[in-house]
């Protein structure tokens, strides 16, 4: 199966996963919900799903209590928070691990966010990156992140779609040596400078 193929089948088995968990729909009922990431892009490798959701005032114990339903669900293996809304990151992090079947653990990171946080959001590189995307660059990205993944190196995506996009990075060689001069220990503005 091609790249290109192997992402798709990976995004619509995100999209089943969200559907069943009604995961938007929860989100929606106290903001507005975004698909972000990899599975916006068409770029999923691994079994990742993100999600940033914008409210008024973000408070936890009002989205756990939205989120409380999905204990019963035999697939939810894991359901956490954290508060970082005194950090850099300015929102409260979730996250859901769901067996999709045996040996495939989805990770589902979601976001809680104020409408009005200043910094870098994955919501507003949704339709920049689809606009600059090519066959040929998702093609790249996508051979990047599955040799990563085979050589068990966690990098933020991010990174690898600066590189193939803007500096013309062609490989996973050519990625590691330019990732050497990069600080990933940050928030990143990077925002896809051609199309």
């Amino acid at each position: 199966m091609k790249l290109l193929e192997r992402a798709q089948k990976r995004k619509e088995t995100a999209m089943l996963i969200l559907e069943e968990l009604k995961l938007l729909d929860k989100w929606n009922t106290i903001g507005q919900a975004f698909v972000v990431g990899a599975t916006a892009y068409d770029l999923l490798v691994d079994h990742d799903i993100d999600i940033e959701t914008f409210c008024t005032h973000p408070n936890a114990a009002e989205a756990m209590a939205i989120l409380a339903d999905l204990t019963s669900n035999t697939k939810v293996l894991e359901l956490k928070y954290r508060n970082y809304l005194k950090t850099p990151f300015n929102g409260i992090y979730f996250k859901i691990q769901y067996e999709q079947m045996p040996s495939e653990i989805w990770n589902i990171d979601m976001w809680l966010f104020s409408e009005t946080r200043d910094g870098p959001l994955s919501r507003d590189l949704v339709s920049l990156m689809n606009d600059a995307l090519t066959n040929e660059s998702q093609n790249i990205i996508l051979t990047i992140k599955e040799e990563l993944l085979k050589k068990s190196l966690v990098l933020p995506s991010i990174y690898v779609y600066e590189a193939v996009l803007d500096y013309d990075i062609q490989c996973t060689e050519e990625f590691l040596n330019w990732i050497e001069q990069q600080d990933v220990d940050i928030q990143t503005n990077w925002r896809p400078s051609k199309k």
